[in-house]
């Protein structure tokens, strides 16, 4: 061992206070490319971790998604994490990849990466609209989310992000990369068990690899253009420290590029204002979250006044009103991810209505004595069976191995199975769902089901919401892969009891 050693420069954290609220459950989610991305769940005191609120969410209160900066770990935001539980509200906070708990996986790092952890670790929760709370790297991770999955994020609140390396003071970036190039050094020629003249232990080589490589991404990125963010239209604070590295003009950048973003400047708080200024976080982030507090209240199912529901007859005329109206929800951009001859798949409604397996919504005025007129326009449609089979959480794939649903065993004369459950686009607004429910419980009791089940894909946000807000169960969500749709291949189980 030579007699001087020079080491890399050595990083002392800030002390921080970490959450005091409760783990709800601490989520493991594998990745492609092997990394395991680690989600921490906390909620307030009435919620548990179990069927009805997996993992401690319920999604009638669409929980915060927290991501947090370079380097650290999801218990930066303890006391924030805190006073959301105690507003009422679950938090979901992840430990980027290569970071706290979260292994590397092989895949290049970078903000667009970690941004997609994000997502798939929404999908796996069940998760489909978030509050969005980042800092520093979160910060940016928080606008790409909200730029890229916006039908998903609700609100963000993003403390002292940068737009490009260019939103810092040079004097940072040079730093930065020197840091960068003195821990590869250390990775290369270091040693285990190495300490400063104080105590203070040097990284390991393994770790100054890492820090290395997390160094490096913020010296060459974000490059996000300022014009590609105008097409944000959830509610954005943009907040930084009155002392924060993040150049004045930079955060005037973001704020400008988001169409009603407000930004908040924390008077004698540097950059780190989750440890420093964590009441003030807390404060912008809940007024931030009131400005579209979507919840979705409870209430039983009932039957629109102007709407009725009936068998739809077995015919080609009715075939062809099935089709047409699986063509109008395949056309609809929206996040059902339905693909026009690839769900449903060729074939499946025109069995299913052969069968007698199909109940419509219509005009109340179009239905008499049970049937709908031939000329009445077919508002929404579910089929009901007793094929209640919906995957068992071993497909193939990265989340394989990850188990299966929740419910209990029952006999197969006692479950009831919705399928291709869908509204026309023109009818939305007119609560043509809840007509479909009332249709889909009233066959299902005739098949002399107890319970009924359904699955929805984890990104369609309008089926979600309307399950979780109609008294269903959710189960934990299964591995149920939907080849040619552009969907994640985490699906909510959903069930009923009659």
């Amino acid at each position: 061992m030579p007699e001087k050693v020079e080491f890399p420069p050595v990083h002392v954290p800030r002390p921080y206070a970490l959450p005091a609220t409760a783990l709800a459950a601490r989520v493991e989610c594998p990745m492609p490319d092997g990394a395991s991305i680690v989600a921490w769940t906390y909620a307030p005191g009435t919620i548990t971790d179990a069927p009805g609120t997996p993992y401690g969410i319920d999604l009638t209160v669409p929980p915060v998604l927290m991501l947090h900066g370079n380097g650290e770990e999801h218990g930066i935001f303890g006391p924030v994490i805190d006073a959301v539980c105690a507003s009422g509200r679950s938090v979901i906070a992840v430990d980027s990849r290569a970071q706290g708990a979260s292994t590397r996986g092989t895949a290049p790092l970078t903000y667009e990466l970690m941004a997609a952890d994000a997502i798939e670790v929404c999908a796996r929760l069940g998760v489909s609209e978030v509050h969005v709370l980042g800092f520093s790297d979160g910060g940016i991770l928080g606008l790409l989310l909200a730029r890229d999955w916006g039908e998903h994020v609700l609100s963000l609140t993003a403390l002292g992000a940068n737009l490009t390396p260019a939103g810092l003071p040079k004097e940072d970036t040079d730093w930065m990369a020197y840091a960068a190039t003195e821990n590869r050094r250390w990775a290369e020629e270091g040693y285990e068990g190495a300490t400063l003249e104080d105590g203070t232990p040097v990284p390991t080589p393994a770790e100054s690899a890492q820090i290395a490589e997390l160094l490096q991404l913020m010296v060459e990125n974000p490059q996000i253009d300022a014009a590609s963010l105008t097409g944000i239209t959830c509610p954005v604070t943009v907040m930084v420290g009155e002392f924060d590295e993040i150049l004045p003009e930079e955060t005037n950048r973001i704020v400008a590029a988001i169409p009603g973003a407000r930004k908040v400047v924390e008077p004698g708080i540097d950059h780190n204002l989750p440890k420093m200024a964590p009441s003030a976080v807390a404060r912008e982030l809940l007024a931030c979250i009131a400005r579209n507090d979507r919840r979705h209240e409870t209430r039983p199912i009932e039957l629109p006044a102007s709407l009725a529901f009936c068998r739809i007859p077995v015919s080609a005329l009715w075939a062809e009103k099935l089709d047409e109206l699986y063509r109008r929800v395949d056309a609809k951009p929206g996040t059902s991810g339905w693909v026009q001859d690839v769900w449903p798949p060729v074939g499946m409604a025109e069995r299913l209505l052969a069968e007698g397996a199909y109940w419509g919504a219509f005009e109340a005025s179009r239905v008499h004595g049970g049937r709908p007129d031939e000329d009445a326009a077919l508002l929404g449609a579910v089929a009901v069976d007793k094929d209640a089979s919906v995957g068992n959480g071993r497909a193939p794939g990265h989340g394989s191995g990850l188990g299966g649903p929740s419910w209990k065993r029952r006999a197969k004369k006692d479950v009831a199975s919705w399928h291709l459950l869908a509204v026309d686009p023109t009818a939305r607004g007119r609560h043509v769902a809840d007509a479909l429910l009332c249709a889909g419980t009233q066959a299902a009791r005739e098949l002399g089901a107890k319970v009924v089940r359904i699955s929805s894909s984890t990104a369609n946000v309008p089926a979600n919401a309307l399950y979780a807000s109609r008294g269903f169960t959710r189960h934990r969500p299964i591995w149920l892969p939907y080849p040619g749709l552009p969907l994640p291949c985490w699906s909510n189980l959903w069930e009923l009891e009659l």
